[in-house]
């Protein structure tokens, strides 16, 4: 089935390039659209439905291999058909397939690359995706291997590698603020693809009450290096985010680096401590109030038992003084026979009821009873 082909889109970071591809294609009847870098492709994109993509496998914001991954995530482009220019391909076997591409043309002298370039279209427009050979490279037979260049490909080969496996996310943004890479942890970190990162604005996976700051952070950086702090750590699908943000500029243009700490985990444990902190603390204040209230009561006690203990002692001095007195009165008692006088214990003689009154306290009255009255009144008893 023969594909009707009139949009093409090339991709390239070398305006030598595009304007030599676009001259040649548009001399061949097509309407032709060209970007400078995957970020303007997508925008490109956006208002041309591309029937044939020319994409450059080396560039800067995203990698033509991960526009085409990009590219097979959009709807509207999953029929395109896709076609890489590799200047690495005597260095590097690239299974283009594997990520989305349809063919792969290995750059070499203009010449030689206007008659890969019909190859390709022939293909796309005749057998479709299927015609093209698995991995086949169309021209690699006619370059050679460069040593630096394997150097340098290994080297990022590497350097890919280890920004995947740590454990902060790890995102280098344009100065507007859009991601051109994204590791995995930042992939993990955002819930999403590394395609459906790419060309995305930062700002957005912010809160609109965050973006103002994350924006300051990341487009009016005037400094190599700024740092959010650990007092108000921004929140990205419910986690806890420390942003650290670098300005890199280079000759023709500049890079924002961002690495983002999740130290949701530590907040949680700090979380936790403070928590039970707050519990010890209203536990100790509760034992103090009931050891206070105990104390009180405990002094209470002691001055009620001090109080009681007075009493007791006074009563037993008083009993003790009665004592003392009954005693006083009791025993042998020398006492006149005649007179009745009783002799105290310093040998003094006292009247009977004087000697009671001082040792008992009893009061006497005197009288005289009715025997005495008329032994000693008869006079008065006759009466």
């Amino acid at each position: 089935m023969t594909k009707l082909i009139r949009k093409i889109l090339v991709v390239d970071n070398n305006k030598v390039v595009l304007r030599l591809m676009a001259h040649m294609l548009e001399e061949m009847g097509y309407a032709v659209r060209t970007a400078i870098d995957g970020l303007s492709a997508i925008d490109v994109l956006a208002d041309f439905q591309a029937d044939v993509i020319f994409v450059d496998l080396v560039m800067p914001k995203i990698s033509g291999e991960k526009l085409c991954r990009i590219l097979r995530s959009m709807p509207e482009q999953r029929n395109a058909y896709i076609a890489i220019f590799s200047a690495i391909a005597a260095e590097e076997q690239i299974d283009y397939q594997a990520f989305g591409a349809d063919a792969c043309i290995a750059k070499g002298p203009f010449k030689e690359l206007r008659e890969h370039v019909r190859t390709v279209l022939d293909r796309a427009a005749g057998a479709g995706k299927q015609a093209s050979p698995s991995r086949e490279i169309i021209g690699s037979d006619r370059i050679f291997e460069r040593e630096i260049t394997k150097e340098l490909l290994s080297s990022k080969r590497h350097f890919e590698i280890a920004l995947d496996r740590i454990s902060d996310a790890f995102l280098e943004l344009t100065p507007e603020g859009k991601v051109v890479y994204a590791n995995a942890a930042a992939c993990r970190l955002f819930g999403l693809s590394e395609e459906k990162l790419l060309s995305a604005l930062f700002t957005d996976f912010f809160s609109p009450e965050q973006r103002g700051t994350v924006r300051k952070l990341v487009t009016d950086i005037d400094v190599e290096t700024l740092s959010t702090g650990e007092d108000e750590p921004l929140c990205v699908g419910g986690r806890q985010v420390l942003l650290d943000v670098a300005a890199v500029n280079e000759t023709s243009q500049r890079f924002i680096v961002v690495v983002m700490r999740d130290i949701t985990p530590r907040k949680q444990v700090e979380e936790e401590l403070r928590h039970q902190q707050e519990n010890l603390e209203k536990l100790v204040a509760e034992r103090t109030v009931a050891l206070i209230e105990a104390n009180t009561k405990l002094q209470r006690d002691i001055v009620e038992r001090q109080k009681l203990y007075d009493q007791k002692e006074e009563l037993i001095r008083e009993l003790q003084d009665a004592l003392a007195k009954v005693k006083t009165l009791s025993g042998f008692l020398p006492i006149c026979s005649s007179c009745k006088k009783i002799r105290d214990d310093k040998g003094y003689w006292q009247q009977l009821e004087a000697y009671l009154g001082k040792h008992s306290g009893t009061e006497f009255s005197h009288s005289v009873c009715p025997e005495c009255m008329k032994k000693l009144y008869p006079e008065l008893d006759e009466k």
